[in-house]
């Protein structure tokens, strides 16, 4: 009888502490079993779990927030990763398709994009190849323009096809010592026909502006090819050569000839490749997926730390709702729930980390001055999986130790 007495004193208690009540005091008139019965399940109806969840989060405010955060630095990692190699990829192919080419020749293993260097007499050679139908000599050069930093700049061939098919909204096309502008740089340099700019420290008259309908290209500047290369100190020297490839002809077969035929060349033919040839980027997401699967663990062990440590000190509470009917389903979605939670929150912060991590490498790391980074829903994507799959691994073992839990046991502890 005494342990019946402290048994039922302990569950009234813990009721009191979780803020419950039975089903005889929230509905009178009801009596024996059939009334208790009724009791819970009118109980049940009126818990909402969300606003638990939300209760027994905040009683640990401190712990709650470390968790998230130790989250949201993986989430972070995820998110910047991505968007970078979004970016270069972006940036990858609007090169190779630069002008309309089916795809670029670079030098290969270099540390960036820009850095290739490529003899001038290799792009007749390469157009000597039976599947090849036009090709143009290309250096990308990023400088000054008129005091604005990491202005792209076109070195290109007035007779080559990517600078013819450009069309001249205004103006003419240049002579030796004149540019073109794009019409979004046109725009942002507030330049037009017969105005000057300043590149790299010399003075040309902007002879027109351009349109070719690709926002990479009508961003930049062009201008002859011998005076672009003069200007990066490399006379003789091409960034790539763009290739058209032959009516009927593979694209991919007459690549992977001219890759055979000229050791280390590197034909690109869409942006997935772009590892290829930048080796800071293949570096970069490299190591950035090592510690991602590193950050994906140690998340996932903190969130089994706090629930694990939560379920403890809530042992006896867990009990009463076992005592007043809860199914253990519904104390594994209680629990599952809090996790989730904490991996939400992380993923808000996870979110705004990333995008400022991703600014920071891009424009005070190495990469190059042509990548931004892409922020899509792929990426958003990502970093929700990521967030959702570390909550639901760090919930695995708590939840187990809920649902095994013997209510008699728990009420008993103090």
């Amino acid at each position: 009888m005494r342990r019946c007495s402290t048994t039922s004193d302990a569950s009234q208690a813990g009721k009191a502490r979780v803020g419950i009540d039975d089903g005889s005091r929230r509905h009178t008139g009801t009596a024996g079993t059939a009334g208790g019965r009724t009791g819970v399940r009118a109980y049940d109806r009126r818990v909402w779990l969300p606003a638990m969840i939300w209760t027994n989060l905040m009683r640990r405010r401190a712990r709650t927030l470390f968790t998230s955060i130790g989250v949201a630095l993986g989430v972070g990692l995820i998110v910047a990763l991505l968007s970078i190699s979004a970016g270069v990829q972006q940036t990858v192919n609007n090169v190779i398709h630069l002008g309309g080419a089916d795809f670029g020749l670079f030098q290969g293993q270099v540390t960036e994009l820009t850095n290739s260097l490529l003899p001038d007499h290799m792009t007749a050679r390469v157009a000597a190849d039976p599947g090849v139908k036009e090709t143009a000599g290309v250096k990308l050069f990023v400088t000054t323009v008129d005091g604005q930093g990491s202005q792209l700049v076109f070195g290109l061939n007035p007779s080559e096809f990517p600078e013819r098919q450009f069309v001249i909204i205004a103006g003419a096309r240049p002579r030796a010592d004149q540019v073109l502008l794009g019409d979004t740089a046109a725009a942002a340099l507030h330049r037009g026909p017969g105005d000057s700019v300043t590149i790299a420290g010399h003075t040309l008259r902007v002879s027109g502006i351009y349109h070719s309908g690709n926002s990479f290209e009508d961003g930049g500047v062009v201008a002859q090819l011998a005076l672009v290369q003069h200007w990066s100190g490399r006379p003789g020297e091409l960034t790539s050569i763009a290739v058209i490839v032959q009516p009927g002809a593979s694209t991919s077969q007459v690549a992977a000839r001219l890759e055979r035929r000229y050791s280390g060349l590197v034909a690109v033919t869409n942006p997935g490749q772009a590892i290829q040839v930048d080796t800071t980027s293949r570096l970069l997401i490299s190591a950035g997926w090592v510690f991602s699967v590193v950050a994906l663990l140690v998340g996932g062990i903190g969130v089994t730390n706090t629930m694990a440590m939560s379920v403890m000190e809530r042992s006896q509470e867990i009990g009463v709702l076992r005592a007043v009917g809860w199914p253990a389903r519904r104390v594994a979605w209680v629990i599952l729930g809090e996790a989730l939670a904490i991996c939400l929150l992380a993923l808000a912060f996870g979110l705004l980390l990333g995008w400022v991590a991703a600014q920071l490498l891009v424009t005070r790391g190495a990469l190059s001055d042509l990548v931004s980074p892409v922020f899509g829903p792929s990426v958003f994507a990502w970093g929700l999986a990521f967030s959702l799959g570390v909550g639901m691994l760090g919930a695995i073992y708590p939840v187990i130790r809920a649902v095994r839990l013997n209510p008699i046991e728990a009420l008993r502890r103090e």
